[in-house]
C-alpha cells in the first residue's frame, strides 16, 4: 500500500482544466495506447474466427462424430402424424366442451 502513496507523491499536482489537464496528465498517450490494445484484441478475434473453419477441418478426424439432425425415419414420421391427429381431436373436444359449459339453461 505504501507503494501507491509513493507514486501519488511523485506526480506533481496539476491545476490545469480541460485539454491542458489531459495533456499534462498524459491522457493523450493513455488514450492512444488503450485504442491500440482494443484494436489488437479485435484483430486477434477476427483472425481466430477466420481460421476456425480450417482448424475444425484439420481436427475433424480426431473429434468424435455426434448425432446430427437427420431426417426422421418412417416410424418417427408416422408417430408425428398420429400426434397431429390426437392434437386435432383434443382441440375439437375442448371447443365442444366450452360450448356446452357456456350455454345458459
Amino acid at each position: 500500500m505504501e507503494v501507491f502513496f509513493v507514486i501519488a507523491q511523485a506526480v506533481p499536482p496539476s491545476n490545469a482544466d480541460g485539454w491542458a489537464g489531459v495533456v499534462e496528465g498524459r491522457g493523450i498517450e493513455l488514450t492512444i495506447v488503450g485504442m491500440a490494445i482494443v484494436f489488437s484484441a479485435l484483430v486477434i478475434i477476427s483472425l481466430f474466427i477466420a481460421a476456425l473453419p480450417k482448424v475444425l477441418e484439420w481436427l475433424d478426424p480426431y473429434l468424435p462424430k455426434g448425432h446430427g439432425p437427420d431426417a426422421p425415419t418412417r416410424d418417427e414420421q408416422t408417430t408425428l402424424e398420429e400426434e397431429k391427429v390426437v392434437a386435432a381431436i383434443g382441440l375439437v373436444l375442448h371447443t365442444e366442451l366450452q360450448k356446452v359449459l357456456q350455454k345458459p339453461d
